[in-house]
């Protein structure tokens, strides 16, 4: 019996969080850099759709939203070709506009470009560009974009009408004139790409008003800044410390592990306290990636067998891999061995690098894995404010998986020895879990998302799986730090020096 739906198409889609643990991390990294976004890669969009904005208002506009919506898009696609003649990176469209500098060599016509007809060559196929895919909700966060009683997106009228106004001053009257001209002609030369040139990404004056502005939206000021803003505030500041640290501008794998531990010269309560949640997270994501690394293993053991395998010969091959690895003290309990598992000594990132990186057998990731909870189970008992925060972190019940549901399954019978708890773990928190999951989705949404089938009560391999770290919007804040001038490539400048002495 085929137990695959007939009902509908089998749509080819992989699926970002097989096992639903994946999500606990980024609603936690989420709180901690509000405003900023994976896809938000430069800071000076947030003035420039300001100025965007409050342009269109100014010229007469129409409260059809689809009149809105074209403006909106010439003025990015106007954006991607500054920015590709200038040779910036970070901005949406770029490919587009480097195969247009290529072959129109005097003047370009962008207007079927920024249109909305897929048959057309468009510089972006989403329906509001960048600003509806990235910006809009964080510029929203920051309180620079709202929405009017059309319906249309609006640069607010404090904090958006002062951004569009500092964008305009920091261009100059001239070119302001000119790149509104550009956009409602939907063309321009390669001389008036030069002539805009002060538009771009990087082109923020590093002495001017507009930075300080950005500053200031960066970094929440008195006591009646947000909680989000607050937030956000400090993890900005823990990635100066980290860069002032290493005497360099920060990778997201630099700030990940400084702030993984506590640190031997104690931080302001403020910034502690935000390193902890940084620390939880981490975390997060190491339990998630291990989970992930268990059911590769799974894959690999379903791919290996023809016809697939029942359940209990999974377990049974499970049981037997373990109990081979004698040397790594599997036969114990698992209090035994999480609390033999070396505290200080263990090397969290290099066993991290290993489960993440795309070669090495799955079952030799596996066994790491298993290592690795055993580490972070130890960790959080050995650190009470670690587990304190956990718990009030993450939710014990509901549907959701997270750290602390691992480790609470991991605490419980913990006279258990390894192999027949890890045993159990590969069927009721993976096999299991991940056919729960699946399920969900094609449910909900439609999504064919199953990496085995279930056929004749045997587990069929359909793809295998990599485990995937998230990425906790680190690698945009660091950018939007370096633009406004507060990084450079030997760490804090001089004028980063007064938010790290704030905090201090």
């Amino acid at each position: 019996m085929d137990l695959l739906p007939q009902w509908t198409e089998k749509a080819d889609k992989r699926g970002l969080d097989p096992l639903g643990i994946q999500n606990s991390g980024v609603l936690l990294y989420q709180a901690l850099l509000p405003g900023i976004s994976n896809v938000t890669l430069r800071m000076r969009y947030y003035c420039y759709y300001c100025w965007v904005s409050e342009t269109y208002a100014r010229s007469g506009a129409s409260d059809d939203f689809e009149a809105w919506r074209t403006w909106l898009r010439k003025a990015e696609a106007l954006y991607a070709l500054v920015a590709a003649y200038a040779e910036e990176t970070g901005v949406g469209g770029t490919e587009w506009a480097n195969g247009r500098l290529a072959v129109d060599k005097k003047v370009i016509d962008f207007a079927a470009a920024a249109s909305t007809d897929r048959s057309q060559k468009l510089y972006l196929r989403q329906a509001l560009g960048v600003f509806g895919g990235a910006y809009f909700s964080q510029m929203e966060e920051m309180g620079l974009f709202t929405y009017n009683k059309h319906g249309i997106q609006v640069a607010t009228r404090e904090l958006g009408k002062r951004a569009a106004t500092l964008f305009a001053d920091a261009i100059g009257p001239d070119v302001a004139k000119l790149l509104r001209k550009k956009i409602a002609d939907a063309s321009v030369s390669a001389r008036e790409l030069e002539r805009l040139s002060p538009i771009a990404p990087s082109e923020i004056d590093e002495d001017g008003a507009e930075r300080e502005f950005y500053e200031m939206l960066l970094f929440a000021e008195g006591d009646t800044a947000s909680e989000n803003a607050h937030s956000r505030s400090a993890s900005l500041r823990l990635v100066l410390h980290t860069a002032r640290a290493i005497e360099a501008a920060p990778g997201p794998e630099d700030v990940r592990w400084h702030l993984f531990d506590v640190p031997a010269d104690p931080l302001p309560a403020e910034l502690e306290a935000q390193r902890l949640n940084w620390e939880v997270y981490n975390c997060q994501d190491l339990m998630q990636v291990a989970a992930a690394s268990l059911l590769a293993w799974a894959l690999s053991l379903l791919n290996s067998a023809d016809g697939g395998l029942p359940i209990l010969e999974i377990r049974a091959q499970v049981v037997d891999e373990l109990t081979s690895q004698s040397e790594l003290g599997f036969a114990g309990s698992w209090r035994e061995f999480r609390s033999r598992n070396v505290r200080e000594t263990y090397d969290f990132r290099e066993t991290w690098n290993q489960i993440t990186n795309w070669r090495g057998a799955p079952d030799e990731k596996a066994m790491a894995a298993v290592q690795l909870m055993a580490a972070l189970h130890q960790r959080t008992l050995d650190r009470p404010d670690l587990a304190d925060r956990i718990n009030r972190g993450f939710p014990l019940r509901g549907m959701a998986h997270s750290l602390r549901t691992e480790l609470n399954w991991l605490a419980s019978e913990e006279d258990q020895t390894v192999i027949e708890k890890i045993a159990d773990y590969m069927i009721e928190r993976v096999v299991r879990r991940h056919s729960w999951v699946a399920m969900q989705k094609l449910r909900r949404q439609r999504d064919y998302t199953f990496l085995f089938e279930v056929r004749d009560g045997r587990l069929i391999y359909l793809k295998n799986y990599q485990p995937v770290a998230t990425t906790p919007r680190l690698m945009p804040a660091i950018q939007f730090l370096e633009d406004i001038h507060l990084l450079n490539e030997d760490g804090p400048t001089s004028r980063a020096l007064p938010l790290l002495e704030a905090a201090a």
